[in-house]
């Protein structure tokens, strides 16, 4: 394995520790708030970080988007922007956290299957192995318990992680060509995702005052923004590597989340979480390690 690929593979597991430190931040300080009209919020920052980065590097930024490829992006921006986000609020509410954890370990299998059918990106057996060892970790990380809660809101929850998948291979469909896609295709796809979920959060009639109270509004802002940059840098991830290559990183994201809520919230680790980390990562380094250098193959870019 080279630098160039290590130096990828290291920022996308990067974006999966921004993204978790932002479900901390979230749980710390955001409880109150209704669920929609946080995510709108959220999302409205995010699209504003980006189109304000976005006017300082504008003369740098590629717009010439073929007809299928704005389909692709309009996709991303609609399942992974919007419908994800709304299905898996509606699905939390019917399941345990338990549940919720495992439907979140399908992330991986369900872009694998994605990227072999649209991407022709077809997983090696190693792979195939590292998926299985990083969905037993997962399991085990839970605690081995079944799966609880309604039929309803597991399909939501599959739902949700259907379009969170569909997202990844649809950006990684645009990003791979030459050029440099990735500001165009957050700004659309955040944009998309902005103009849905704002709208819908301030309809639901939540109260949208108490994003005044300054520690409210300095999370959303905190939050809003590791979505916007960490959005660009997961395109530039799937611009080199695989979608699966990339997607296999947010199976860790179940141990950093546990780690920042030992450190932050006075939580505790098990045996279980400790040897389900070890499944997990034992898996992703399946998934990424390769025994030959890394080359990018310009046909595929």
């Amino acid at each position: 394995m080279n630098a160039a690929r290590t130096l990828w593979l290291a920022q996308a597991l990067f974006v999966t520790f921004l993204w978790s430190a932002s479900k901390i931040i979230m749980k710390l300080g955001l409880g109150i708030v209704s669920p929609l009209v946080l995510i709108g919020a959220i999302q409205t920052v995010s699209f504003l970080a980006v189109l304000a980065y976005y006017f300082v590097r504008r003369q740098k930024i590629k717009w010439n988007f073929n007809q299928s490829e704005i389909q692709a992006l309009v996709l991303a921006g609609l399942i992974g922007y919007a419908a994800a986000p709304l299905f898996a609020i509606v699905g939390l509410k019917y399941v345990t956290g338990t549940t919720a954890g495992l439907f979140t370990g399908l992330s991986s299998i369900l872009v694998m299957a994605l990227g072999a059918i649209i991407l022709k990106e077809r997983p090696r057996s190693q792979q195939l192995f590292g998926v299985l060892a990083a969905g037993v970790g997962i399991y085990i990380f839970l605690g081995g318990g079944g799966a609880g809660g309604s039929l309803f809101g597991m399909l939501m929850l599959l739902i949700s992680e259907l379009s969170y998948a569909l997202n990844t291979v649809m950006t990684r469909l645009v990003v791979r060509r030459p050029g440099d896609e990735t500001l165009s295709t957050s700004l659309i796809t955040n944009g998309i995702g902005a103009a849905i979920l704002l709208p819908l959060g301030l309809l639901s009639g939540g109260s949208v005052a108490m994003l005044g109270q300054w520690q409210i509004g300095l999370s959303v802002l905190v939050v809003g923004m590791i979505f916007g940059f960490a959005g660009m840098l997961w395109s530039a991830c799937l611009d080199k590597l695989q979608a699966l290559e990339a997607a296999i990183f947010q199976n860790t994201m179940l141990i950093q989340v546990a780690i920042l809520s030992v450190i932050f919230l006075g939580e505790q680790l098990t045996m279980h979480n400790v040897l389900g980390g070890i499944g997990v990562l034992i898996g992703a380094y399946l998934v990424d390690h390769q025994v030959k250098s890394f080359n990018i193959n310009p046909a595929t870019i």
